[in-house]
């Protein structure tokens, strides 16, 4: 099992093998939990609905007519078309196209909620309950090329309190985000981190290079720089003998900056290469931008900036579940540009991949929260939150999904501000645990501000 895979990027590499598993599946709820027992997962006979991926079942009409218990209000009401408590199933037949015999096959998902539980072939390929982090599974020896495969997922009520906010208006389950198959060679890119240094003028390359094979060494990797024109500026090529992290330092000159005013945005492909055969290829948008502090001010870029927020709650009238629709946030976070906002605070959630992709764009700087602290360790008699506190049952599986959302939004300039709370009055319960997560966030994304708000009011924790 891999986090943090790429699933519906904001741009593909011409020579990125993929196929996309989006549209209609085969789906069956599952009210009595008797399907693993009935051994679903290998007969797709049993599944008689259809249902459209992305998107939530009860949105789609899936469930029964009764009230949901919307969370910490503790209101009783009707959120979607139809209203469900328990677990449902996906299914899905597919073929693998023939050119891919021979190669490395991933089978990757963008999202579900609250826990995914995952087979193709009738084997069982793992789990999944972090619904912020996508997750992806080696296939290459559970597929057949000479029949169709079927993929079936069972998604399930455990840990549904990951969804933060994403639960608050009203209990909803589903593969939100895409799903697709991905076939690479024998050695492919694992990670591809990238850190504009305003400064330095250059641009900081973390690459983790995986491999099956050790004799398919050495192989060449090609990074190549381009401006929003088009235009190729900057390049590298490099032998690699193992796999592993490799660090690269590509200088940039005279870089265009990124800001809420102005987002340039710089596109940065990575090809691995045996001979002439492309054994991986990606591509991403990064934009140079510095957050800094100055006394009381804020920095951008070194000079003095007044952020004019706004917020946003987790509520999608047109999806119910997190909306992937760029085409749609293009709209929404547009309008926000043209109000004159610079800034948006997700309160108690953290959005879509796809969301940020928009935000790098129009020019918005992103404040996400995940909930380490806020809603668990901010008690009084307005705050009775239904969520738990992060002791250490819980811990873990919080601590974890956060370092991983930080992961997987690393080059994205507008992802720039994480907060561990809300309403956290005055003080917090669990310093050890905000500072943990400070350190670690700043580890995996220097640049990135990390702050708690307390009754509404941002703290700067530092930057």
């Amino acid at each position: 099992m891999k986090l943090n895979v790429r699933v519906n990027p904001a741009v593909r590499h011409p020579e990125e093998r993929f196929l996309d598993l989006d549209g209609i599946w085969q789906f069956r709820l599952d009210p009595g939990d008797e399907g693993v027992k009935q051994k679903w997962f290998n007969n797709a006979v049993v599944f008689t609905e259809k249902v459209s991926v992305p998107g939530c079942w009860e949105g789609q009409g899936f469930g029964n007519e009764g009230n949901d218990n919307v969370w910490d209000f503790e209101i009783g009401t009707r959120i979607f078309r139809k209203t469900y408590e328990g677990t449902g199933w996906y299914a899905k037949s597919f073929n693998i196209p023939k050119e891919w015999k021979g190669k490395k096959i991933w089978l990757n998902f963008g999202g579900v909620h609250p826990r995914g539980y995952f087979y193709l072939n009738g084997r069982y390929l793992g789990f999944h309950s972090f619904p912020f982090v996508p997750v992806g599974f080696d296939i290459t020896d559970k597929v057949s090329f000479d029949t169709e495969n079927f993929v079936v997922v069972r998604v399930t009520e455990e840990d549904r309190f990951l969804g933060l906010a994403y639960n608050w208006q009203g209990r909803w389950s589903g593969l939100y985000r895409s799903v697709e198959l991905r076939s690479t060679g024998d050695c492919w890119i694992e990670r591809f981190f990238v850190y504009p240094d305003v400064d330095k003028k250059y641009l900081k390359i973390k690459l983790e290079v995986g491999m099956s094979d050790r004799k398919i060494m050495p192989v060449l990797l090609v990074i190549s720089v381009s401006s929003a024109s088009g235009t190729t500026i900057a390049g590298i090529k490099k032998k690699i003998n193992n796999g592993g992290l490799i660090e690269l330092n590509l200088p940039v000159s005279s870089p265009s900056l990124w800001s809420p005013e102005q987002p340039y945005l710089y596109r940065i492909e990575a090809v691995l290469l045996k001979d002439r055969d492309v054994l991986d290829a990606i591509s991403e948008r990064v934009g140079f931008i510095k957050l800094s502090v100055k006394g009381k001010h804020i920095l951008i870029n070194g000079q003095p900036y007044y952020l004019r927020g706004t917020g946003q709650f987790a509520g999608e009238p047109e999806t119910g579940s997190p909306d992937t629709s760029r085409e749609r946030w293009r709209r929404k976070l547009g309008t926000l540009k043209e109000y004159g906002y610079n800034y948006v605070r997700c309160q108690s959630f953290v959005p879509a991949p796809e969301y940020y992709d928009v935000a790098d764009e129009v020019g918005l700087l992103i404040q996400g929260e995940m909930g380490m602290l806020g809603a668990w360790g901010g008690r009084s008699n307005w705050h009775r939150y239904s969520w738990p506190t992060p002791e250490p049952v819980f811990y873990r599986k919080l601590k974890s999904q956060w370092e991983h959302t930080v992961i997987r939004d690393i080059n994205h300039p507008s992802a720039n501000i994480y907060c561990m709370s809300n309403e956290l009055m005055k003080n917090t319960d669990f310093p050890g645990i905000a500072w943990e997560c400070y350190r670690n966030t700043k580890r995996i994304k220097p640049s990135a501000f990390v702050i708690w708000t307390d009754g509404g009011v941002p703290i700067l924790m530092s930057a």
